[in-house]
């Protein structure tokens, strides 16, 4: 099912930021995970949701990341300076002033989001008629996210950033993902009535949910993301959690379909593989890039492969580096 092709929906990704606590001069969406950048995983995303129109939002490292999106034919804006995600979102105005529809907007930095997810919160968001919704989660540790307040009944009311949010608000564990769909004819007008009183001094686009509230407009907020999906990557450490979260579901799926992976933890394996059934991998060995191993193979452990193409029935010696 491809249910934002249903629907009039463009996408805004946000890719501006720096990602100071990665320490490193290759901006944060360009790090790989599994041999694909964060911002690939995000743009794979939109493509599966059918989305055709997608405007990325760059800045730091501009030329590296339209540089990386330039065969997806995705289209960029630049944000000049970086004054907060509201500020990044009014970037793309002028790039969707034709457009009129609903706006799918994500961060460029959450690789782990599954496309069920998103279908589902896009399907509520149509059917409940809102101008605007926010994609949630439960945390068990919500630190360092905005938090969902709501009244006592349930309604959504905003969104409260942490560092502004006094203690009773930072026990609340729902937490936004930093994920909206909201329909451009509002989101464009409330961005252009924000202000910087906060404590970052930067223009929130969490402020826009109290402007729908304030002029009673349909709004909601959905919590239908794991906790997994949501992890935003803002460090090495993260990055890492990132990639075994990826690779523990693709090992599950192959594993699902007939293959036979030893000691799976060990092996490395690119969404980009395909492994038919009645495969054996032995332990510690590294299948990359578009790799495709036949049927009945078995791959000896410490193996490399990158790009090989192995017939069916077909038996790698350990310690083998096929590349193609």
């Amino acid at each position: 099912m491809q249910i934002a092709g249903e629907y009039n929906v463009a996408a805004i990704v946000l890719a501006a930021g720096k990602g100071t606590r990665m320490k490193s001069s290759v901006p944060k969406v360009l790090h790989e995970v599994l041999g694909r950048p964060l911002l690939g995983h995000v743009i794979e995303l939109l493509k599966g949701l059918n989305i055709g129109r997608v405007v990325t939002v760059v800045g730091h490292g501009a030329n590296s990341v339209k540089s990386y999106l330039s065969p997806f034919g995705a289209e960029t804006v630049v944000q000049e300076e970086q004054l907060g995600t509201g500020h990044a979102v009014s970037c793309a105005e002028t790039a969707l002033s034709n457009f009129s529809g609903h706006v799918l907007i994500i961060c460029g930095d959450t690789p782990l989001f599954f496309k069920s997810t998103m279908e589902e919160f896009i399907r509520l968001h149509i059917q409940s008629d809102n101008i605007l919704s926010v994609l949630s989660s439960d945390f068990v540790v919500p630190f360092g996210y905005g938090r969902i307040v709501r009244d006592a009944g349930g309604r959504f009311l905003g969104i409260c950033e942490e560092k502004d949010a006094e203690q009773h608000i930072r026990a609340i564990t729902e937490v936004n993902t930093g994920t909206y769909l909201v329909h451009s004819d509002f989101l464009f007008s409330a961005l252009n009535g924000l202000d910087n009183d906060n404590a970052q001094k930067e223009y929130y686009l969490t402020d826009i949910v109290e402007i729908a509230v304030s002029l009673d407009k349909k709004t909601d907020a959905f919590c239908l993301a794991s906790e997994e999906e949501a992890l935003g990557v803002n460090s090495r450490f993260q990055l890492s959690q990132a990639e075994g979260i990826l690779l523990g579901r693709i090992r599950k799926a192959l594993m699902d379909q007939g293959v036979t992976l030893q000691n799976a933890r060990t092996i490395y394996i690119e969404p980009s593989v395909i492994i038919e059934p009645d495969v054996l991998v032995e332990p510690c060995c590294v299948l990359r890039g578009n790799t495709r191993i036949g049927a009945g193979s078995r791959i000896g452990a410490h193996s490399y492969l990158s790009h090989a193409e192995i017939a069916p029935a077909t038996s790698v010696p350990p310690f083998s580096c096929i590349e193609a």
